[in-house]
């Protein structure tokens, strides 16, 4: 038996010597011997011969002359806490053998129906199983220690909704002592399906905002909901501080930068009196420094929003194909000029996905743009674009020293210089790979690098081929997100009719003005979806019942004006979807979606 080597130690309390005789008989039949047998004849006794020789197990007669029937059970219980107890009874009882487990026995034998292979198995099993309840104690015992020492709160919840272990950090959270919380139901919001956030109104007057998670485990045998509570104050301030920095960027820094700019350009072009050529060059490093440090500031106020998930998307459908081309054709003629040769590989036809065209070129931009500061004169970089299952693989591809493998997984971090021979007096904000990065994650894409030192460094984006239903489902996504269950948000859908498509046909060309018009005017959105050409989804950040109206009314009078709708008909193509009214997770807003489209179109 795992555990112990020698012979098991048994010690018998039986008042009966004819019984006693027997079951001494029985574990002694073994070759050779497997236990060691000590007798007792009462509770006393049997404590003084433990006293002696520790036994590893006790059988245990519940009719003795110190005590009797289920109190002699109890009271060998506080004698033995650490060992495994066997019952040994007269006669079977259908219900006695569950009764004495619930009150500490390991196992029960009938006397009569005893066998030597019966005797031995059940001793055995009596200790590996209370050395397996030792074992689940110990880790139960390390499991409270481990929860009562975390600084999140964690509460464990009964299915009535009884509290039954709070440790310090729910304690703190919530303004309450343990006896007050074992004591009381659990009120708090629940947050099964996702995390819920909620501003708690302490007894002392303080208000916490609280994150809750949820999730079902067993405790101690027994089915309940483990809740995880964490203060959100530091990050409520930091979201506070974030949008007051990209704020003050935008106002404190970027308006006196263009007054320099334009100021500098009006002496460089000789508007205020003439320049000499030494003044002009002088003029020129300067406008270049305040052309970079535009640059940064608007990479930094990319990346910020990128961390705050407020990045705007306005996705359409495009053809990749012509995106990869016309980022070669922009480039060719640099590329030429230093020597360089820029060749493409496309697929035959057309490749079409939804996706944010602007800033998947911007990541196009960035890995051509990179890729002709770090290949040499004579030098060759291949664009090229392909089919991977569902999705589409760009690569940039140039000859050149490379990146060392030490450096790859440096590439999209913020900030990152990477020392380079071949890039010697190249500098940059060290923030394109990382927006890069930002970007086709937005989109649930990725961004790579491979590189063999010496020979040439390889760039992939993959993008996966999203239609219009799943865009629709990536950016609710990052508004359900950035809503984390507390703020509201709106979608907004709408569908022009036929008779408004040839009146913007007419005074805008194909893919008129109304779409534009529309998308222009609710600037303040997160995302929009552009089905086709006469198809909008746009989303609406912060937007309750108010907003969306709002909204809404400024679509209606722009399908009036552009089709000579009346109200009613313009109103019956709009459909406007509230979280968390009308939805609550991404499956229920792509349901409402495709009940409002279906009303739009019917």
């Amino acid at each position: 038996m795992p555990g112990i080597t020698r012979a098991i130690k048994v010690l018998l309390i039986e008042d009966n010597p004819h019984d006693a005789e027997v079951v001494e008989g029985l574990l002694g039949s073994g070759m050779p011997a497997q236990f060691e047998v000590s007798e007792a004849g009462s509770l006393e006794q049997a404590g003084s011969r433990d006293k002696e020789d520790r036994s590893d197990v006790i059988l245990l007669d519940l009719n003795l002359p110190d005590s009797f029937g289920a109190k002699t059970l109890i009271a060998a219980r506080d004698m033995f806490p650490d060992r495994p107890i066997i019952v040994m009874t007269g006669r079977y009882e259908k219900t006695l053998g569950v009764q004495l487990v619930k009150k500490g026995a390991q196992d029960y034998i009938v006397k009569g129906s005893l066998t030597a292979p019966g005797l031995s198995y059940a001793i055995r099993f009596a200790i590996e199983r209370a050395r397996n309840e030792t074992r689940a104690k110990q880790a139960e015992a390390g499991l409270r220690a481990l929860l009562e020492k975390l600084p999140e709160g964690i509460l464990v919840v009964r299915g009535e909704g009884s509290v039954v272990f709070a440790n310090l950090g729910a304690r703190t959270l919530l303004g309450r002592d343990l006896d007050y919380l074992l004591s009381n139901p659990y009120s708090l919001p629940q947050a099964k399906d996702a995390p819920a956030e909620f501003d708690l109104l302490r007894q002392d007057g303080r208000k916490i905002p609280l994150e809750i998670r949820e999730t079902d485990i067993d405790w101690a045998g027994e089915p309940c909901r483990l809740v995880m509570l964490r203060d959100l104050t530091a990050r409520r301030e930091l979201e506070y501080n974030r949008g007051e920095f990209i704020s003050r960027v935008s106002h404190e820094l970027r308006s006196p930068l263009t007054i320099v700019r334009e100021s500098m350009d009006l002496i460089y072009d000789g508007s205020t009196g003439e320049v000499t050529s030494q003044q002009k060059e002088l003029l020129r490093m300067g406008l270049d420094n305040v052309s970079r440090l535009n640059g940064l500031i608007d990479s930094l106020l990319d990346i910020t929003k990128m961390e705050a998930g407020v990045m705007p998307m306005d996705v359409a459908e495009a053809d990749l194909r012509a995106l990869l081309a016309s980022t070669a054709d922009d480039y060719v003629r640099l590329a030429a000029e230093k020597g360089i040769r820029l060749e493409r590989s496309l697929p035959a036809g057309p490749m079409a996905a939804y996706c944010d065209a602007d800033k998947l070129r911007q990541v196009l931009d960035n890995l051509v743009s990179n890729a002709l500061k770090f290949t040499p004169d004579g030098g060759r970089i291949t664009l090229s674009l392909a089919h991977l299952d569902n999705q589409a693989l760009f690569c940039v591809e140039n000859t050149g020293s490379g990146i060392q493998p030490e450096d790859l997984p440096k590439l999209f971090g913020k900030f990152t210089q990477l020392n380079n021979t071949g890039s010697a007096g190249i500098k940059g904000t060290g923030l394109g790979l990382a927006i890069s990065r930002g970007i086709m994650e937005m989109h649930a894409g990725s961004i790579w690098a491979e590189s063999a030192p010496g020979s040439w460094c390889k760039f992939f984006a993959l993008l996966p081929l999203h239609a219009f239903e799943d865009s629709a489902r990536l950016l609710v996504r990052r508004e359900l997100a950035a809503a984390s269950g507390k703020k509201r948000f709106c979608a907004l859908a709408l569908a022009l009719p036929e008779n408004v498509r040839i009146a913007a046909e007419r005074s805008a060309g194909k893919g008129g003005g109304v779409c534009a018009s529309i998308k222009n005017s609710l600037r303040s959105s997160h995302g929009r979806v552009t089905g086709g050409e006469w198809d909008l989804l746009v989303f609406l950040p912060e937007s309750g019942p108010k907003e969306s109206a709002k909204a809404l009314a400024f679509v209606q009078g722009a399908l009036q004006k552009a089709g000579g709708l009346t109200p009613q008909q313009a109103s019956a193509r709009i459909a406007t979807l509230l979280y968390p009214d009308d939805f609550t997770g991404e499956d229920g807003f792509i349901a409402a979606l495709r009940g409002a489209r279906g009303r739009i179109y019917a």
